[in-house]
């Protein structure tokens, strides 16, 4: 699926408490796995600021969640510690985001490098 001009597409996971009815009063539509632990999300642009806010506070430690539009990828990081780190990426930022990729889901660096293709290989929404 690819998302229309200002929506995002999101996979969201290790967030069972946020639920299927906040994602729906935000206006984001579950597109894929509603009432799941894992859901594909399609996130209005006008949305996407209440919808980070909400992972920032619900997500569980050690998870991180992206969403994508046909521009850019912006990435909320929760550590261990429940800190919480926020990167839209850029070359500036990309190895970074990489580290942080390879230390919450154990994947090599070589694989977390090539972002896109990476967060190609690990979400599948709408297919």
């Amino acid at each position: 699926m690819i998302p229309e001009a200002h929506e995002y597409l999101s996979f969201l996971m290790g967030a069972a408490a946020i639920s299927d009815d906040e994602l729906n009063n935000l206006g984001i539509k579950v597109v894929q796995g509603a009432g799941s632990r894992f859901r594909g999300l399609l996130i209005p642009g006008g949305s996407l600021e209440a919808y980070k806010a909400l992972v920032r506070e619900k997500i569980n430690p050690g998870f991180w969640n992206d969403s994508v539009d046909r521009q850019e990828i912006l990435f909320v990081f929760k550590l261990a510690d429940g800190t919480v780190e926020e990167f839209t990426d850029s070359e500036a930022n990309r190895e970074q985001i990489a580290r942080l990729c390879t230390a919450l889901n154990k994947d090599p660096i070589e694989k977390t490098s090539d972002l896109p293709r990476y967060l190609a290989a690990t979400r599948s929404i709408g297919n």
